[in-house]
């Protein structure tokens, strides 16, 4: 046997055994990364304080220059459309900051949920499947049944089913 042809056996084989077990495989990759998930969040919240009082530091700068314009240079204005100008600039950079923070996390967690619905909805096909085979064969043998005490009697029926 040459090997390409070996080599495309071993790939099938695993193929179908991914395929045979990948419900079990979603529910342990949903699984492990919930736990991931929760894990990099709580990493993520220790470095919250950082970003949280630059924040605070920068909004209470901008508070003073506003309230106070008399410590501001010679010759440069501060006025309150510059205010809202910083503040805007502060909140969406503190915004960014925090997303950048806790994005890791929350998409991997988004991603272990859809592993764990997608390996529900994977079993209920697979469920689907085997009800319709089974009223398949459940018809099939009660019109036997059904043919056999036609043609032979109720007494044969009787015989063969006990």
């Amino acid at each position: 046997m040459k090997m390409p042809d070996k080599m495309n056996r071993f790939i099938g084989k695993t193929k179908f055994n991914v395929m045979k077990h990948s419900p079990e495989i979603l529910i342990a990759a949903g699984v492990v990364g919930t736990v991931a998930s929760a894990v990099l969040a709580c990493r993520a919240t220790t470095k919250l304080n950082g970003i949280m009082e630059k924040s605070k530091q920068d909004i209470t700068a901008i508070k003073y220059a506003s309230e106070h314009p008399e410590m501001i240079p010679a010759g440069e204005t501060y006025t309150k459309e510059d205010s809202k100008k910083d503040m805007a600039i502060v909140y969406g950079r503190t915004g960014l900051e925090l997303v950048k923070l806790y994005a890791p996390s929350v998409i991997l967690g988004a991603l272990s949920l859809t592993c764990i619905i997608s390996s529900n909805n994977i079993l209920r096909k697979r469920n689907a499947a085997l009800v319709a085979a089974y009223a398949t064969v459940d018809k099939s043998f009660k019109n036997y049944r059904k043919n056999v005490i036609e043609r032979f009697g109720e007494e044969l029926d009787k015989e063969l089913k006990y």
